[in-house]
């Protein structure tokens, strides 16, 4: 099941696109931010800016907003930030799936050694029976082809 795109989500894509064509770093008080974010509460702005400061995709220096190598990485690699998330959100169900994948092998493993057990335990028991049976069958057999 896929996540839906939040506005916050769609704030950062925007922030981080527009970090990444502009060769200058913005102004966190120019405002660029606010613009970005219109049409969405004012504080759906600051949340997203926060955020990708967090993530380590966008620095804060001396007051001027860039991209941080990560960001830019990030940007070139997946073109979006939607798309950043798409293929974290892949990586992480991917390794869930390799985890229970891991388990239902161990489990059929540990289930088929002890089917291989089992097998070597009739088999040896097998021997055992018809080790101690030899002499008595031979004496029925000889018994009954004497009456003949």
């Amino acid at each position: 099941m896929e996540r839906k795109e939040t506005p916050i989500d769609n704030i950062k894509s925007s922030i981080m696109t527009c970090l990444y064509c502009c060769l200058e770093p913005f102004s966190l008080n120019s405002g660029f931010v606010k613009a970005l974010a219109t049409g969405y509460p004012v504080e759906f702005g600051k949340i997203a800016l926060n955020q990708l400061l967090l993530e380590g995709l966008v620095r804060e220096q001396s007051g001027k907003l860039s991209l941080t190598s990560k960001g830019y990485k990030v940007i070139k690699k997946y073109g979006n930030y939607h798309e950043y998330l798409r293929a974290l959100r892949k990586r992480q169900f991917g390794k869930i799936r390799d985890k229970k994948q891991d388990s239902r092998v161990k489990e059929s493993t540990i289930l088929s050694n002890y089917l291989n057990a089992t097998s070597v335990i009739c088999s040896i028991m097998a021997f055992i029976v018809g080790v101690l049976s030899a002499a008595p069958i031979k004496r029925i057999l000889a018994w009954l082809l004497s009456d003949v």
